[in-house]
């Protein structure tokens, strides 16, 4: 059964009618984009190693002149049992960086994997945001990732998953980290792609990958509703896993996941979404979006915009001066580099761009599955004009760098 609209589109109908093309009008101007690069120093806030072999997800958050970055630490594979929450903090502007501390309870079960998402800044208190989901299938393709990676036949039943307690938590400290409050438990069948962040109104918006769940009390603990896209199936599970079936369900061209949203002046709020090729599909290295007249309450149907893309997750917002931006790895044959931040007067196109960052994709040191990317999922905080950058490298080391805003001409 499909929520929300009756009618149900067919792929070829879709191709026929020559609706695969971009249908928006949001664009990087990729290769055609007045370009400066800026060189800038990076600096290693936690380098992986044997049994925390695997690190990403990572977000950072600039509060009380404290720096804080987060992120997801696994035992060697992406999303593997034992993977958890951790972050460390520089009190120097991110010259140097603590050791790491955890942030996650004990693991409900011996096959649960945590996923790292952001902490938040309310008042006197951090509220630390992460998902949670169990297997009930442990088998591992040749790469070391869950089956569910190479098994695109799971999709076809929404009775058959590989995961199982899929929910969404926070854990609140009122002393800057040195202890986190109990877990309160907050969404289920949900995993964020990013912390909250908030509309023009104050709502905050706490983006997944086919859902956006969202909240109006100002410190985002309480109150949050699930919304998403159109035609999504009632058991709809919006996790690594849940949103290829419900893209599979709506009988979508491409998947979208892992978004990211900007609000334009005319209240419209453009959640970017990464595209992942159906299986046997190129990719398009195009991201969609879908938009929201709202204020989030409903979201339109995605289009394929202009945007590209290498197959990473990215971030967008607002600067201080009122340009859009994007933060990303647009090269669409790029092994997640090199690092742009791309700005915009309109929200439409994004026709500045910025190198930030160059390097060379390195190989990983140690074992683990899809382990690559020199750039990988960067996020950014805004403050005192500085952009603050957290990406990771090969999945296996966590890194920072920062951008006096006013170097963006």
């Amino acid at each position: 059964m499909i929520t929300g609209s009756a009618t149900v589109f067919s792929p070829w109908l879709h191709r026929a009618f020559g609706a695969d093309a971009p249908l928006s009008p949001i664009t990087n101007c990729w290769g055609v984009a007045r370009t400066t690069k800026i060189d800038l120093e990076e600096v290693r806030v936690f380098q992986g190693r044997p049994g925390a072999a695997y690190n990403h997800h990572q977000q950072v958050l600039f509060d009380k002149g404290r720096l804080y970055v987060s992120w997801s630490n696994g035992i060697a594979n992406e999303d593997n049992p034992g993977q958890h929450m951790v972050f460390a903090v520089s009190d120097d502007d991110g010259r140097t960086w603590s050791k790491d501390s955890e942030i996650t309870p004990p693991p409900p079960e011996e096959t649960s994997a945590y996923t790292a998402m952001g902490i938040r800044a309310y008042k006197d208190k951090l509220i630390a945001y992460y998902g949670h989901y169990a297997y009930t299938d442990l088998s591992l393709d040749r790469n070391g990732l869950p089956s569910l990676y190479i098994a695109n036949d799971l999709r076809a039943s929404p009775l058959e998953w590989v995961h199982r307690d899929v929910f969404a938590a926070l854990r609140i400290s009122g002393d800057r980290g040195q202890t986190w409050g109990e877990p309160v438990r907050i969404l289920e069948k949900f995993v964020p792609n990013l912390r909250p962040f908030p509309t023009r109104t104050g709502r905050l918006i706490m983006t997944g990958n086919i859902t956006f769940p969202h909240t109006d009390d100002p410190a985002g603990i309480e109150g949050w509703k699930s919304t998403g896209l159109p035609r999504l199936p009632v058991w709809v599970v919006d996790d690594p896993e849940g949103f290829y079936k419900a893209c599979f369900f709506r009988h979508d061209l491409r998947n979208y996941c892992e978004a990211s949203f900007y609000q334009t002046d005319d209240g419209v709020i453009h959640q970017m979404a990464r595209t992942v090729p159906l299986p046997g599909e190129k990719h398009d290295g195009l991201l969609a979006v879908i938009e929201s007249t709202d204020n989030g309450k409903t979201w339109s149907e995605p289009m394929l915009t202009s945007y590209t893309d290498c197959s990473c997750r990215f971030h967008f917002g607002r600067l201080p001066d009122g340009r859009f931006f994007g933060l990303s790895c647009p090269n669409p044959k790029g092994s997640r580099t090199p690092l742009v931040l791309a700005t915009s007067k309109d929200g439409i196109s994004f026709d500045r761009h910025y190198i930030l960052g160059d390097s060379t994709a390195s190989k990983p040191r140690m074992p683990g599955g899809a382990k690559s990317g020199a750039y990988g999922y960067p996020t950014c905080d805004i403050a005192e004009g500085k952009m603050y950058i957290a990406f990771s490298r090969a999945k296996e080391d966590i890194y920072f760098t920062k951008l006096d805003i006013e170097m963006l001409s």
